[in-house]
């Protein structure tokens, strides 16, 4: 009898497990975002540029993203003294609006291919909080403010910066994404500490200016335009602060963003992205029609 009982409840169980899956696949399957393309960090943008697009609640994005070795952040000789090797790198993130006009970006980057004993670890750990101030209006763009949560060692994709964007309909299916902004030359880091010395989260702290390195990301005017065909692809152009970047975009089944582009006439970058709702598209409307 206690054997009968058992199995019936693992059948239970089991049913009940199915049902939950089916439901959450369900949820990410019909929920679809209000954007799909991110930045080389996971923030809505354009290739490296950030804009000031205000994604619905709960919306959830994960990618992946290439940076090539001529302009690599941290793994250049030039960018930084202690390294060797001359590395492409390697960026992966998560972004999630956890409050309305509040996202949260956690992004790790890491070199492809050998480097030096020591020098690779676990990869360039950074926390990013983005937060709309003005949302768009007919008569107004929307403006985001964007800052990195200074307590890593030596980020790599520290981004201060101010943002505007506006959308323009061309015609029923063609619109224009305009963006304008600054970023901060100036941040403050640990860079100074050492991982074996790293005790507390709360010391070590220096401000720097990225302009006297030879390979930062985002130090002064940045811009760039957009160009989508109802909202499934596109072409853009950008002046990350450095460079002209030109690229386009494809979006597949609603929530399969990829994305390719030539840094500064130079080299190739690329990424994709997964986009969908953690909440309900009833929730996702209303909010969106709210703004």
């Amino acid at each position: 009898m206690a054997l009968r009982l058992h199995s019936f409840c693992s059948l239970l169980a089991s049913r009940a497990a199915r049902r939950v899956l089916l439901w959450g696949l369900g949820m990410a399957a019909s929920a679809a975002p209000s954007l799909a393309q991110v930045n080389i960090s996971g923030k809505a943008g354009l290739l490296y540029v950030p804009t000031a697009t205000i994604l619905s609640d709960g919306t959830f994005h994960a990618g992946y993203s290439y940076n090539p070795v001529n302009y690599a952040f941290r793994f250049n000789p030039g960018a930084n003294p202690l390294i060797k090797t001359r590395n492409s790198e390697s960026i992966f993130f998560v972004n999630l609006v956890v409050l309305p006009r509040l996202e949260l970006n956690v992004n790790l980057l890491r070199p492809n291919g050998p480097i030096q004993y020591g020098a690779r670890g676990i990869g360039d750990r950074q926390i990013d909080v983005k937060y709309g101030l003005l949302t768009e209006r007919a008569d107004r763009p929307s403006v985001a403010l964007i800052a990195s949560i200074p307590l890593g060692i030596d980020n790599s994709l520290v981004t201060n910066v101010i943002v505007a964007t506006k959308h323009v309909a061309v015609s029923s299916a063609i619109e224009l994404e305009l963006t304008a902004g600054y970023a901060c030359p100036y941040y403050v880091d640990r860079a100074d500490m050492r991982n074996d010395q790293n005790s507390t989260l709360f010391s070590g702290f220096v401000l720097r200016d990225k302009r006297d390195m030879k390979s930062y990301y985002l130090a002064g005017p940045i811009g760039g335009v957009k160009a989508s065909l109802s909202r499934k692809g596109g072409v853009m152009a950008e002046w990350d602060s450095q460079h002209l970047n030109l690229g386009g975009y494809a979006t597949f089944f609603k929530h399969w963003t990829v994305q390719a582009g030539v840094v500064n006439f130079d080299q190739l970058t690329f990424g994709a992205s997964y986009a969908f709702s953690l909440l309900s598209t009833k929730h996702s409307a209303s909010h969106d029609k709210a703004k």
